[in-house]
């Protein structure tokens, strides 16, 4: 919602970046699209994490390389070639946190089903994590 005293704000902010950021890359947005928008980055970057771990999975049962998968996958323009290397699911409290967050709000707007699907990606994201640090070595 967007009000006068909302709009001052906002170019008052605006003009203190200005100092460091152009003001044609500066965005501005409504509370909660600001909010929702931070949370959904790191949803996107954990889903994509998740999505390469899970491949990796398959490219170590059927003899296919990880990175050469990701390296076609990521050639694709609609898909990229950021964030394309396996990981153990998250380096900071930031995934987690976030992914928790669009949890409680799903789950406060009575938006089940989108709460158990962001339930499932950091779940894939724990599962991930504890594998690399607590699986035992593959057998040679």
């Amino acid at each position: 919602m967007k009000t006068p005293s909302g709009e001052r704000a906002c170019a008052l902010v605006g003009s203190i970046y200005e100092h460091w950021i152009p003001k044609e890359k500066i965005i501005t947005t409504n509370l909660w699209s600001s909010e929702l928008a931070k949370l959904a980055a790191n949803a996107f970057l954990a889903q994509r994490i998740s999505s390469v771990n899970a491949l990796s999975a398959i490219c170590e049962a059927t003899g296919a390389d990880i990175e050469e998968v990701a390296g076609v996958v990521g050639s694709d323009k609609r898909v990229g070639n950021k964030f394309m290397k396996t990981s153990v699911g998250w380096g900071g409290s930031c995934f987690k946190k976030d992914l928790n967050g669009l949890i409680y709000l799903c789950e406060s707007e009575h938006l089940y089903e989108v709460a158990d699907y962001f339930k499932q990606v950091l779940k894939k994201l724990c599962f991930d994590f504890c594998f690399f640090f607590y699986s035992p070595p593959p057998n040679n």
